[in-house]
């Protein structure tokens, strides 16, 4: 798969960028752990540099990310930049303080669409977000978008307090006139792994990825995207991942691929929700723009190791023994990282699970049999 990848070409077709860490929130399944804005963050020069750099090296698509993307007051001139060089930009709120004013700054900017996160129904949602009225909020947020013009997408973080509500969560964006709604599963990283009661055990995807597929399938509003550490090659993977492209399967983790992620102080990553500095871990930082030009981190033969010099011998025996491995390449490394502490393959892969559960079914019944 790797080569095939590379055939494909080695760009950061799609980019995650916080521009800054600061938030006026502190969530229980933040990843990032934001709060307070870097002391180090890139000034607008340098982030107009970063942003004709992203286009010389071939981006496409980009979210302006955090933190609270909206906290930082050039937010809008970055937008308006990415936007002229001809990179599809969207921005992603948490929507605590989105207002008509700033919708048409993202109109003006030449956004078409904007993002929140939702993290369930009212008391779950403002739960997770630990500020009353915030699921209002939200909802305010939605609707005053659509009224500026903009498509409204709509990201979530499944977990123990918010599953369940999956298809009522459903009909209530689709009924806000929500676009797209992309799904995740919540990884012990960051706030997270302060709060392990909210993370999904591996079996639970038994349960979530047929119920996912079965909304696909009725084609209502909003369209869901799944996140990349949903699935994994079972009956509902077409249903999960057919975009109408010529590959309706997942092909593995494309951090460092066709995927990059960069931090406010200019850190560069294969993907933004994998660890760094945040959480004590500094392995899968590659390079700081300050420090080395874009193009030589992207291109630098020993950046991204963990994909671009994958190794099947080094996945877990039952990610190394699966018919898949060399497609899958152990899944999403952000999920296999928290929850294993290396890349080597994540426990909640939907082909392992069924798997294991035939087997205990099967030996249930080899002893009922005797």
């Amino acid at each position: 798969m790797i080569p095939f990848l590379e055939r494909l070409g080695r760009k950061p077709f799609q980019v995650v960028w916080e521009i800054t860490l600061a938030c006026n929130m502190s969530c229980r399944h933040c990843g990032s752990r934001a709060g307070r804005a870097r002391a180090d963050e890139l000034s607008t020069a340098e982030a107009l540099k970063l942003c004709q750099d992203l286009a010389d090296l071939g981006t496409q698509r980009l979210t302006l990310a955090g933190g609270e993307p909206t906290l930082r007051q050039d937010w809008d001139l970055l937008a308006k930049t990415l936007v002229s060089l001809g990179i599809r930009t969207n921005i992603l709120s948490n929507g605590r303080t989105w207002s008509r004013e700033l919708a048409q700054r993202a109109r003006a900017a030449g956004l078409r669409s904007v993002g929140f996160s939702m993290d369930g129904c009212e008391v779950t949602h403002d739960y997770i977000r630990r500020v009353g009225g915030q699921w209002q909020g939200v909802i305010d947020a939605i609707r005053l978008s659509r009224e500026e013009g903009l498509d409204v997408s709509v990201v979530t973080q499944l977990n123990t307090a918010n599953v369940a509500e999956l298809e009522a969560m459903h009909a209530l964006l689709g009924g806000l006139g929500v676009r797209a709604w992309q799904l995740q599963l919540g990884n012990p990283s960051g706030n997270m792994a302060d709060h392990p009661e909210l993370v999904l055990p591996p079996e639970s995807v038994l349960d979530i990825v047929p119920r996912i597929a079965a909304l696909r399938e009725k084609g209502a509003a909003p369209r869901i995207f799944v996140g990349d550490n949903i699935g994994y090659f079972g009956p509902y993977e077409q249903l999960l991942r057919d975009q109408g492209g010529p590959i309706p399967f997942w092909i593995g983790c494309r951090a460092g691929m066709t995927v990059l992620g960069i931090e406010s102080d200019g850190n560069v990553k294969g993907c933004l929700s994998l660890p760094s500095a945040q959480n004590g871990v500094d392995r899968f930082v590659d390079g700081n723009i300050r420090e080395k030009p874009l193009r030589e981190i992207w291109e630098h033969k020993q950046s991204f190791a963990y994909n671009r010099s994958f190794d099947r011998d080094t996945l877990v025996e039952a990610c190394r023994t699966c018919d898949f491995a060399d497609v899958c390449r152990g899944g999403c490394s952000w999920s296999s990282f928290s929850h294993t502490g290396e890349c080597r393959g994540t426990p909640h892969c939907y082909h392992l699970q069924a798997s294991l559960k035939a087997a205990r079914e099967s030996q249930g019944a080899a002893h009922g049999s005797r």
